[in-house]
């Protein structure tokens, strides 16, 4: 399905929606969820330790290899690809779980410390979500955007909905006196376990 445009009555449909599914949360679904960008976050420090890095490349590196990819293994891809350019091994040598134009990316961004950039608004705003814990942006993909609209959208995702979007969602965390992206992390495991 083509994303619709955001009307007031579609966003009155959106809020409906995501409150709903939050309300839904058990509460395993709701500790986790608001564990999921700590947790995270902390990985960005650990790795950025162990290798010299800011979180934030860590963070960006771990981003580019998140595309179709489980998070356990792209944990996992991402230490094997910060070791790997740490020890000036050839990308070609090392094994990720996603395509190889990310896992290039990724080898680019730990080498020479290149940033996803705003023009890409989901990678970036996960890159600052797990990074800086940074309450100014959520991580809109497509599990949120089920929530938002009940079903799979598969197109239509312009930059300025994903900033529509991105506001609904922090202004309906507020209201319940979360961060945008503890409420979308939440909001992810209610539809991922149940729909």
């Amino acid at each position: 399905m083509k994303m619709p445009e955001i009307t007031k009555y579609t966003e009155a449909q959106i809020r409906k929606r995501l409150r709903q599914l939050f309300n839904e949360a058990t509460s395993d679904e709701l500790q986790s969820g608001l564990n999921w960008y700590k947790e995270a976050n902390q990985i960005c420090k650990d790795y950025a330790l162990s290798f010299k890095q800011s979180p934030e490349v860590v963070a960006n590196v771990l981003s580019a290899l998140s595309p179709r990819n489980k998070w356990l293994r792209n944990v996992g891809d991402t230490w094997r690809v910060l070791d790997a350019a740490n020890r000036n091994v050839r990308p070609e040598l090392i094994s990720v779980c996603t395509f190889n134009t990310n896992k290039f990316k990724a080898f680019d961004i730990a080498r020479n410390g290149v940033t996803i950039k705003k023009t890409s608004p989901k990678t970036h705003a996960f890159v600052r979500n797990i990074a800086e814990l940074d309450e100014n942006f959520v991580t809109i993909d497509v599990w949120h955007l089920r929530a938002c609209f009940g079903e799979t959208i598969e197109t239509g995702l312009t930059p300025k909905k994903y900033e529509k979007l991105q506001a609904i969602t922090i202004s309906e965390a507020q209201k319940i006196g979360l961060k945008g992206y503890q409420f979308q992390a939440v909001v992810w495991e209610v539809i991922r376990n149940n729909y």
